[in-house]
This record gives structure tokens, C-alpha cells and sequence, in this order.
């Protein structure tokens, strides 16, 4: 596997590079239409009762013969025929992403269980998932599978509509949290392609041959969106008039935390420790800083709050596979990289 991956990574790398040399047009993107775009490589694909694009101007509605047929596929392939059942198959299906934050752990020395505990099957299954996904790990960092994942499920969530298991507004609701996601995450439709490239040859994880193939196949879906008159080309990365914060949910990052509000007011974080909480104070043991307040600044009480660990994700992604790190650790990010230091 090894060297297969390598000519992957290699592969992408190359495509990469292609796609900082294609101009940007860069019209402004409105919310809802933002949110179509996300599912650009999925939208690409046909199925029964949707044979054609559905474009990303607003959503697809089937006439009730193709609709039949749309319904009959998603039922058959997903197990999908109502609204909770098309929630289950979005977590089921597409949730490469968690199984990548919970890599991360391990790769930045704070991992969130033993692995040696594990029985030998789920240990030699879960060692091998890690170590391809580690390939794509100095291009994607905190980044990870996030975007193939939003893309799928917006993807999935649009045929659902199209077809009539789902309402308009049931779209908007489901789809939100995603658009947020992205938001958290990426900054450009290059940085989003890059992921659900590398994210489409971790979920397919079979033979070389394969992998190649449908990395071939979604490098050309990306390719005709980048292209003259292509959706990623021709429209910007929208950028909301206010930062759509969202919950980033698994580690129990909900937990709260210790940070200066210079670092809310500021939006950056440059400096974390984690002490045992005390018995009266339940939180998660993390002190969150700028890494530039003064002492007498950190003295004072008023400057000081709670707030969930997760939200201060939002601020900085790059600390999220660093919540479950032993008591006593200390890290401050220096030219953009975290490294371990003395607290």
C-alpha cells in the first residue's frame, strides 16, 4: 500500500498545483446557493429519475414518474425512505471525517484511547485505516475528510429532495450544519477540492487499481467545475457577514474550558495548557490564550470565561486533536505550527 498511496498523494499534489494556476472569477455567492455548490462533485452524478443536473441556482424537483424511480434507487442503495431514515444513511454512509479527527489524536501524541486494547481484528482494521490516512496528512493537517463528507451529504440530501422525501425546508434544516462545517474549515473551492479528493480515495479504500480509477474520476468532475464557466470557478467562497459558529461534536468537546477574551475578541489562539480540574470546577482542564496577554492582563478575573472547548475549535481547527492530551501538557504555535512546550 505504500507505494500506491505515495503515487496517489503524488497524483493530487500534481493536480493541485494545476489548480492554482486556473484564474478565479470570483462572483459573489449568496448563502443558499453556497450551499449547492458544496455538493459540486456529488451533483455530477446521475441516478434513476435524475438523469440530468440539477444546477446550483436553486433546488431540483422530479416529475412524480422520475421521482418513483429516484425513490425506488435511494430506498434500495441507502435504506432511505423518510427523513430520519435519510439522517441515519448520512451518518452510516459518510463519517470518514470522524474516523480522521479521531487519527489526528494519535499522530499529534494525545490519542483518545489505547489502541492496544482493542481485539486484534478491530486493531489491525483500525492500524491500517490510519496509516493510509496519514499519507494525506501534511497536505490536509486539521482539514482532513471534511469536505468530501459535506459534499456527499448535501449531495444525498438533494436527490432526497428532488424526489420528494424530504421538504424544502427539511433541505435548508439538514444542510445548514454542513455549510457551517465548511465554513469552519476551509477558506477557498481549492482547499475544498483537495480534501474530497483525498477524502474519495479514503472511502473507497480498496485495490490500487480502483483507488486510481475513482481518483482519475473525481479529479475530472473537479476539473470541469474549475474549468471556463465551471460552478467553482466562476462563483467566490462565500464569506457570511457574521462567523456561522458550529458545534463540533465527538471527543466530548462540548466540555468547558478556561480562555482569555482576548482570544474571542481576537479570533486567534496561539497558546493552551491543560491542568486536572478540580473537584468543585468540572471543566475540561484547558487554559486558552492569545499567547501575548500581559500578566497583569491574565490577572484579572474579568477577563477571563468559560466556553466550550468546541467552540474555541471554531476559532482555530488546528487544536481540535489536542483535547484529549495528558494533564500537564503545554503547546504554542510558532509559524503557524503547534509544538509541545513547558506550561
Amino acid at each position: 500500500m505504500r507505494d500506491d498511496m505515495k503515487e496517489i498523494v503524488k497524483k493530487i499534489a500534481f493536480f493541485q498545483e494545476e489548480l492554482k494556476k486556473i484564474p478565479k472569477k470570483g462572483k459573489v455567492t449568496e448563502r443558499e446557493e453556497f450551499t449547492l455548490l458544496l455538493s459540486g462533485i456529488s451533483a455530477c452524478r446521475k441516478i434513476p429519475g435524475i438523469m440530468g443536473h440539477m444546477g446550483y441556482q436553486s433546488l431540483y424537483h422530479c416529475e412524480e414518474e422520475d421521482a418513483l424511480k429516484a425513490r425506488r434507487y435511494l430506498r434500495e442503495l441507502y435504506q432511505i425512505s423518510n427523513r430520519n431514515s435519510l439522517q441515519e444513511a448520512l451518518l452510516r454512509t459518510f463519517s470518514d471525517s470522524e474516523r480522521y479527527k479521531y487519527y489526528m489524536t494519535f499522530w499529534v501524541g494525545a490519542p483518545l484511547f489505547d489502541v492496544e486494547r482493542l481485539n486484534a481484528d478491530v486493531k489491525e482494521l483500525f492500524l491500517r485505516q490510519m496509516e493510509m490516512a496519514k499519507f494525506f496528512y501534511p497536505m490536509l493537517q486539521e482539514k482532513g475528510f471534511y469536505a468530501w463528507d459535506i459534499n456527499e451529504k448535501i449531495g444525498l440530501c438533494r436527490k432526497a429532495v428532488a424526489c420528494g422525501i424530504i421538504s424544502d425546508a427539511e433541505f435548508w434544516e439538514m444542510t445548514d450544519p454542513f455549510v457551517r462545517l465548511a465554513q469552519v474549515f476551509y477558506h477557498s473551492w481549492e482547499e475544498y477540492a483537495l480534501s474530497c479528493l483525498c477524502g474519495a480515495v479514503f472511502f473507497m479504500r480498496r485495490e490500487e487499481k480502483e483507488l486510481l480509477k475513482f481518483l482519475d474520476l473525481n479529479i475530472g468532475l473537479v476539473r470541469q467545475l474549475f474549468e471556463e464557466g465551471g460552478a467553482w470557478r466562476e462563483h467566490a467562497w462565500y464569506i457570511p457577514q457574521k462567523k456561522e459558529w458550529t458545534e463540533l461534536l465527538g471527543v466530548d468537546m462540548e466540555q468547558e474550558c478556561l480562555v482569555t477574551k482576548k482570544v474571542l475578541e481576537e479570533e486567534r489562539v496561539g497558546y493552551l495548557y491543560r491542568v486536572e480540574p478540580e473537584e468543585d470546577f468540572p471543566d475540561c482542564g484547558w487554559r486558552i490564550f492569545t499567547g501575548d496577554e500581559s500578566e497583569a492582563y491574565i490577572a484579572d478575573p474579568e477577563h477571563i470565561v468559560m466556553e466550550s472547548f468546541s467552540h474555541i475549535c471554531n476559532i482555530d481547527p488546528t487544536i481540535l486533536p489536542y483535547f484529549n492530551a495528558g494533564y500537564g501538557k503545554a503547546y504554542e504555535k510558532k509559524n503557524n505550527v503547534w509544538m509541545e512546550t513547558t506550561s
